[in-house]
């Protein structure tokens, strides 16, 4: 898609992640994978949902806050 930096946004109306890109949202689904920043680097991770949102990073996860950002880029 692109490799610039997006931010993604927990949309409760939807109950999805979203990001703004050419004027539109769009919605992030499960499975989908993409860089996340996490200080001043680019991190692959997949994003995955069970009774909550989170990312599988490497050999780790971690469950994302939907009061958070988080950016992202898809590579």
């Amino acid at each position: 898609m692109t490799g610039r930096w997006l931010k993604m946004a927990y949309d409760r109306d939807g109950a999805c992640w979203m990001i703004r890109l050419s004027g539109r949202l769009h919605a992030i689904h499960c499975g989908e994978c993409f860089e996340m920043r996490v200080g001043d680097r680019g991190i692959p991770c997949r994003l995955e949902l069970d009774r909550q949102w989170y990312v599988i990073m490497r050999e780790t996860k971690f469950n994302l806050r939907m009061t958070d950002r988080y950016q992202i880029r898809f590579v």
